[in-house]
Parts: structure tokens; sequence; C-alpha cells
């Protein structure tokens, strides 16, 4: 058969859809399920709270085409023929429902009918022991075609204790010419020959501490199937990438990089195709490139896809224009992606020309390690230096090795392996989990006490019954005054952190009970825990309360949550469509809005951006909120958020636009709102900054916060002003003394010159005579002036130190001044690199047409890759002017002053 994956996706779901399977969408690869991993990497994982028995859906069998991401193998993704980051798995599971005999029954139909897969190279691996999944598979194939196999392949563990299971796997031959060829070749054996592509797990036991199994009462079925091998033994393909997933970004590579779709280039086209889909679909749900967590993941497959195409000498961008090539093919499957591809292009582009600096930084620490190693005789570069390199710089090993050997030398490859799997190592470890709290306990709770009933949209007080106490992490009977602890309602007026906006505050209480809230979170589905500080009396289970929330705070966020959809349209219409939220954060005293933009916004653009959100809020427009199904408001033009999963029925929050019933904005969003933009009051932009590459963050204030920030700035100013007239007035009486002091040693020395003069004209030879310097003694009250001068420059430090920025995990300060000399800027830079310990600092001064500048890095910045010379040059060349220096310190200057604050402003792009 010639069948396009798009296809056999949608058949996969159908034929299970009409086995009483509900068809669940993908999640996110920032996994919803399980919050303990890093990202999805199985079919099973939203399903989580499923096999738990804790999920309060209703469906008890389901079949889902699940995004997934792994990096175990990714050192062998483009060698093999079946190893990838990203991959869809196909499952269809069982909650307590159907087991075994279904299970296999429709498994093999799927294959050999729908698939059309010959029966003769389809090969089934059992578990040892479990003869009940043999019996049911010699009802189907021939009993020499099942093949029981030991623990390692074929029993499941969720860990040493816990529920386990056997497992079946469906293997195809895909023929002699793909096997290792050695004697003990079989099913086994890890070469080509025989593909798994369908395990079935049956988790039908619980493992003791003792090692004993004993029978769960509910028995589940999870199974995975790639969807990238099934495309390809459904298309007689002997490996993965000849498929329509692949071969059309393996081909639009190779255009690009002007090279042929085969030999030895095929490795390395692979790999891009892979990692070009990883990295489209890792952006388009909310990750992005940063130095850590899964951002440096994200960055790492980025560059590694990146770095492929240095050996045929190509050193431009071109992973973004193959994110288009991954959007064509897998746009039937994910139309999400089409309003997510132009930022998510624009993203990639950016890291991609970061990178490339870094790379060109890395070829001219190699030629210094080349030239060092030549001075002291060493023929041999140490495998820790070439792992730097490789590691830091994203510098190819065999390129390293390539130009080491022009040069006469060789390298540890060794040692550089042995660095290498201990990086790998620690990688792992820092793998294994977001960090993010587990939220086992409360999924125990939520099966036992159901969902909290959330009042707060239309009630500023509401009354709840008590179903569960929590304290210490354990569940109580009683929380009694001093106590700190949760307590779980049945339902609740407050606001429970989520979606970006912090929760309310305020009290819980009746007759014989008080305590004050502190924070609200959902942990799991729509279990509101309040935690809480008991301050009279003592509550216990069943009670019934009210819930009273702090309404001035409330009003206060929803000022500030409105402005944040009232700011992102603006920024929309300010910056270009490409614009999309990557992250917010809404509270009572600011607002925080992160957002996919790829150079620092002008000054004259966030006057203009600030404009249009107080003139939509002095509209007073309508702010309605309605409850839809999510295809009508994806058509009514309402903005879904990155990274956010959302269900058939959403919350659409919309402004209007003044004097008319249409939108000015629309966005999904389950927060609070106010009822017209007028109830804003004033918003005011505090800062731009960046966050990672191609994200920039504002953060704004509204309402009482923004009133109170223009009070503040301006009590500030007055200050300020009134310091500057103190110094004024003394630097004026100063000078005034400067100047009667000089007039009267003028006078002075005039007398002692006319003295002399006489004296040599009467003695021969002329008398010596000693003569006070009436000019040492104007220079020393100079001296003390200028200290003067510098004293008062140096107490603006901890007014600039307040700028820092945090720029790609290092601390960034840029500084303008006038008139400064090099000196004045290098006393600056050594009093604030002492103040802030941790700095890369850029200060600038311009003078009478021309300017100069230092760029200087601590060490710890140096260490983590900075080089100011590289920055100082990178820099000149955007102020047309010239620049250099050493890694720690450099220096420059220029003549034309016309893009210097805009080069300024956009001066983080060469960290």
């Amino acid at each position: 058969m010639n069948e396009q994956s798009s296809k056999i996706r949608a058949e996969f779901l159908n034929f299970f859809n009409n086995n009483g399977c509900t068809v669940v969408s993908s999640d996110s690869l920032v996994p919803t399920g399980d919050k303990t991993l890093l990202f999805t990497s199985a079919g099973m994982v939203q399903f989580k709270q499923h096999f738990l028995g804790q999920s309060k859906d209703s469906f008890t069998r389901a079949a889902s085409c699940q995004k997934c991401f792994r990096m175990s193998d990714i050192e062998q993704v483009g060698i093999t023929t079946r190893h990838l980051t990203f991959f869809e798995m196909l499952g269809n599971f069982s909650f307590g429902d159907y087991f075994k005999k279904e299970a296999i029954i429709w498994a093999w139909e799927f294959l050999t009918k729908n698939m059309a897969l010959p029966k003769d190279k389809l090969y089934i691996t059992v578990y040892k022991d479990d003869t009940e999944t043999v019996e049911i598979w010699k009802k189907i194939v021939p009993e020499n075609k099942i093949i029981r196999m030991g623990g390692e392949t074929n029993f499941w563990n969720m860990g040493d204790t816990g529920p386990c299971g056997p497992c079946s796997e469906v293997l195809i031959d895909l023929g002699s010419e793909m096997s290792c060829g050695k004697p003990t070749c079989g099913l086994d054996c890890n070469c080509d020959r025989y593909l798994e592509i369908w395990n079935l797990v049956f988790t039908q036991f619980d493992r003791q501490a003792d090692g004993s199994l004993k029978n769960l009462p509910r028995k589940n079925i999870d199974t995975g199937m790639g969807l990238e091998r099934i495309v390809a033994v459904a298309n007689g393909k002997k490996n993965i990438f000849d498929t329509d997933l692949f071969m059309p970004t393996m081909e639009n590579a190779a255009e690009i990089l002007k090279i042929k779709n085969e030999g030895k280039n095929i490795s390395k086209l692979r790999m891009i195709a892979d990692h070009s889909r990883a990295v489209t679909f890792l952006i388009s749900d909310g990750i992005f490139p940063s130095n850590e967590g899964r951002g440096y993941v994200l960055r790492r497959i980025l560059r590694r896809a990146l770095r492929q195409g240095k050996p045929y000498g190509y050193d431009k961008p071109f992973i973004n224009e193959l994110a288009s090539t991954v959007f064509n093919i897998m746009e039937s499957a994910y139309p999400g992606l089409a309003s997510k591809l132009s930022n998510i292009k624009s993203i990639i582009k950016i890291e991609e020309e970061k990178f490339l600096e870094t790379l060109e930084s890395g070829s001219e620490m190699l030629s210094d390690i080349v030239s060092s190693y030549k001075s002291k005789g060493v023929n041999v570069i140490a495998g820790k230096d070439v792992f730097k390199l490789y590691d830091t710089y994203g510098f190819p090993y065999d390129l390293t090795k390539e130009i080491a050997s022009e040069n006469g030398l060789t390298v540890d490859e060794n040692g550089f392996k042995s660095e290498q799997q201990n990086a790998q190592e620690k990688s792992r470890a820092a793998w294994g989990g977001s960090g993010e709290k587990d939220v086992t306990f409360y999924s125990i709770l939520h099966k036992k006490t159901n969902d909290t009933v959330f009042k707060g949209y239309e009630n500023y007080v509401s009354e709840g019954k008590v179903l569960s106490l929590v304290k210490d992490g354990k569940e109580v009977v009683e929380l009694s005054a001093g106590d700190g602890g949760e307590i779980i309602l049945s339902q609740t007026s407050f606001y429970a952190q989520s979606g970006g906006q912090s929760s309310d505050k305020g009290r819980i209480e009746n007759n014989n009970f008080e305590a004050i809230v502190e924070d609200v979170s959902k942990p799991i589905g729509s279990l509101f825990v309040h935690k809480v500080k008991v301050v009279k009396g003592s509550l216990k289970t069943n009670n019934t309360v009210s819930t009273i929330i702090d309404i001035e705070r409330r009003k206060q966020i929803a000022r500030h949550h409105t402005a944040t959809h009232i700011l992102h349209k603006a920024l929309r219409e300010a910056l270009g469509e490409h614009v999309a939220q990557a992250g917010s954060l809404v509270t009572s005293d600011y607002l925080r809005f992160d957002f996919a933009h790829f150079s620092a916004i002008k000054k004259e653009d966030l006057i203009k951006i600030e404009k249009k959100v107080n003139s939509v809020v002095r509209a007073n427009s309508a702010v309605c909120i309605e409850t839809m199904d999510i295809i009508d408001a994806r058509n009514a033009g309402a903005m879904a958020l990155f990274g956010e999963k959302y269900g058939k029925t959403v919350r659409a929050v919309s402004v209007k636009n003044e004097d008319s019933n249409d939108n000015y904005s629309m966005e999904l969003c389950g927060g609070t709102h106010v009822n017209r933009t007028g109830d804003i009051g004033t918003f005011k932009i505090v800062s731009e900054s960046s966050v990672a590459a191609g994200v920039r963050r504002i953060k704004a204030v509204a309402g009482i916060s923004a009133e109170d920030y223009i009070l503040d700035e301006e009590a500030k100013k007055s200050k300020i002003l009134e310091e500057l007239d103190k110094k004024s007035a003394l630097l004026i009486k100063l000078l005034e003394k400067l100047n009667e002091r000089d007039a009267k040693l003028r006078e002075r020395d005039d007398l002692i010159n006319e003295v002399s003069e006489k004296l040599d004209e009467i003695l021969d030879p002329p008398l010596p005579l000693e003569k006070e310097s009436s000019v040492s003694k104007a220079q020393v009250r100079i001296e003390k002036i200028e200290s003067e001068i510098n004293a008062y420059k140096s107490s603006k430090i901890d007014y600039y130190a307040k700028k820092i920025e945090e720029v790609n995990g290092v601390n960034f300060l840029r500084i303008l001044v006038d008139g400064a000399d090099v000196k004045s800027l290098r006393e600056m830079s050594d009093q604030l690199k002492a103040k802030l310990k941790s700095a890369l600092l850029l200060i600038v001064s311009k003078s009478e047409g021309k300017a100069f500048f230092i760029v200087s890095a601590t060490a710890d910045c140096v260490q983590k890759g900075i080089n100011a010379g590289k920055f100082a040059k990178a820099f000149a060349v955007a102020i047309n002017g010239s620049g250099g220096g050493k890694p720690d310190f450099a220096q420059g200057g220029t003549k034309d002053l016309s893009n210097l604050e805009h080069a300024i402003e956009n001066a983080q792009q060469y960290i």
C-alpha cells in the first residue's frame, strides 16, 4: 500500500473510536498529566490519573496520537533507521475496562487488515511466564511465531514497587539484508532486521516491597505504536526516514545546503529533519531557548541541527526555513501550528544567528588552542579542551579533528568520549524531572472530595462545606488556633493561582473560627487548596464556613489582567502579528507580560503602545465574558495562548471597540477581569527587557499601582534634583574660592618675578631664589574639586545598579553618560562590578559629536563564555566605529552618533 502519514494517523484513531474508545487530543510536550516529568515522553503520560483511578473523566477506554520527545537516544538519531527525538505515539488504553484479549485482537486486526501488513513477516514476543497471553495469541498466529522472552524486554515496571505487568510486542521482519549477519541474530538482537512496531502492556500486578506480585483489583491496558514506524512498514520502507514525514524536510535541507540526499550526507540530513520537527513543536508548546531546563534542551538540539551545515561550508541560518516544511507536513493533524508558525520561525532564526556568532568564537578559540599546543611541542589536544569546544561553543568534534590534523596535531578521542559521557550522565540526572511538586497526595484527596465549585466570578463571599483539612502534608480531622494548614471546600469565592494570575487572599470564617488565607492553588483538576493560618477557634471536617476575599486586591488584580489583554493586542498592532504571548504574571502590584519578538522595542514604539492602551482604557469599553464551544471561539477570532491546552468548552474574554460591538481584543482566559476598561484607571509601562532569545518582557502597572508608581517616580526625581542643586551650589562656591585664590597667587607670582628680575640686574651671577610654587597649590585645589565631582558621580552607582537586567542567564547593565572620560568609565565599571559581583557592563560616553565606550565582564561571566572583546567588536560595527580587547575588558569609540542610542538599546543581542 502507499498511504500518507495523515491518513494512517486518522485511520488508527477512527478504528479505536469505532471500538468504543474516546479519542483524546494530544497533550502538550510540557506534560499536564505528570508534573514530575520534563517532557511528555509516552502516550500514557497524560492518562496517569486515569491509571491510578483518580481521574474525573467518565470514559474508561481511550485512544490518542500523542506528541512525544525523548533525549535518551539522541546520539543515535540519523545513524540508525529508527531512532528519533520527536515522534508521535499511537496508543489505545483501558482503565479497568477491556483487557488482554481485546487489546491483542484489535492490534492484529489493525496491522493485518487496515495496514495490510504481511502476516508471515510478523512475530510476537511475550513474557516468559505469561501463559494467558500465549494462549490468546495461539488462536491468532502459529505457535512458532510466538517467542517467550525475559523481564528485561517484556515486563513493565513503574518502579521498584507499585503497578506493573507483562508486555507483548509485535515485530516485523524487514529482511535478511537488514541483519547484522551474526549467527545469533534474532528477535532479541539490536540490529535493524526485526523492528518493534507495537507494544502491548498489561498492567495487572502490584509489586510489593519483598518483590512479590499481587493482583490489582483493576487491570489496565497501555499500548504504544510509533506512527513513524507504522507509516514506514505500511509503505514497504526499510527505515522511517523514507516516508512523507521526513523526506520533504530532508530534500529541502539538501537543496539549501547544495548537497545531494545520498551517501554520507544521509545521516546528517536525517538528523536535521528530526531535530527540525522537535524544535518546531517544542516552541509551539511554549518552550523557548534558554540556559536551563526545557529551554536548554531545545537550544541544544537546535544548535546540533544547525551545525550540520558547517562541514558543507554553510554558515547561515536555515532551520527556520525547514519549520515551514515541517508545518506543511503536520498541518492537517495539528492545525494550531498555523497561527504560531511566523513566531516559531522568528525565534528559531534569532537563536541560529546567535549560535553562528558563537561558532565563530569557537573557531578562534580552537586557533588559540592549536597555537598553544604547538608552542609547547605537544601533539595531542586533550579531551577536555576538545569537549569544551563541543559543549560550550557547539563546535563539531569532526571539525576540531580535521583542523587539528591540518596543523599536524591529533585529538585525545578517548578523553573526549569520557568527558562527553560524564556530561550525559549529569544531563540525564537533570532531565529526570521538572522539579515541580508531585501531586499524588492531592490526587487521592481529589478522588475523595470531588471538584471545588468556584463561585468567585459572581460573588466576593460564598459558603462552603469543609471536605478535607491538611497539616504538615497529612490529612487531619481538625485545625486549631496557631496552626498553619490547608482547607479544601465544596465551594469557594477564592480564585486559585492559574493562567498566570495570582490567587486571592482574605479570610475563611464562621462563628467559632477565623483563618487568614495566604494562598490558593489548584494542584490537580479543580481541587482548590486554601493555604491558611488559623487565628481563632478550631475547624473540623463537614463544618460550614464563609469564604471572604480581599475585594480591593481582587479589583487590582482584575485591572492588571484586563490591561494585559489590551497590551497584547496593542503590541501586535505596533510590532506585527508575529507577537504572541510567551508567559505572564498578574498580581495586585504589577503585571508582567512575556512575548515573542526579535529585538528591543524602541522608546517611541513603547510610548505609542502605552498611549494605545490608555486610549482603550479611556474609551470605557465593555469587557464581555462568554462561555462557548472552542470551535465557535476560534471562528470568532479568539486568541489561544502558547502551551495551553483547552477543552471543548472555553471562556472567552472580549474587550469591545469604542462605540461598536466589534472586538478590539478576544482571548481564551479563565481569569478575573473588570467590567469596563475605564475601571483600569491608568496604565504605565515600567520596563522592557530581554528574557531569552526572541522573547521580550514588559512590566507595567495599572490603577492604584500606576498612581503609586508615578508619585514615587516624581518623588525620586525631586530628590535627585534637590541633591543636584546642593552639589551645584557646593561646586560653585569651591570654584569661586579657587578663582580668588588663583588671583592672589598670580599677584604674588608677579611680585616675586619682579623682585627676581631686579636682583638679577644687581647681582652677577644672579642669587638663587626659592620660590613657592603658586601652580602647585592651585593644582591641589583643582584635584580636591575633581575629587568632589568624582564622589558625586560615584553616588550614582546605586541608581545605575538598579537598571540591571538578566539576558540569557547573564546580568547585563548598559549605561549612557555625557562627557565622562575613559578613566571615569573605568572607575564606574570597577565600582559597579564590586557592587553587583556578577555582571557584563556596557558603559558609553558621548561628547562633542563623538563617543567612546568600555565593555567589562566579571570573571564568572567570562567562564560562562562571555567575551568582552567580541562584544566590543560587534557593538562597534553597529555604531560605525572600532573596538576590541580581552575577554574581561574591551573598549572602542566612534565619530558617528546617528545610531548610538538604538545600538545601546539592542546591545543584548551580542551576549
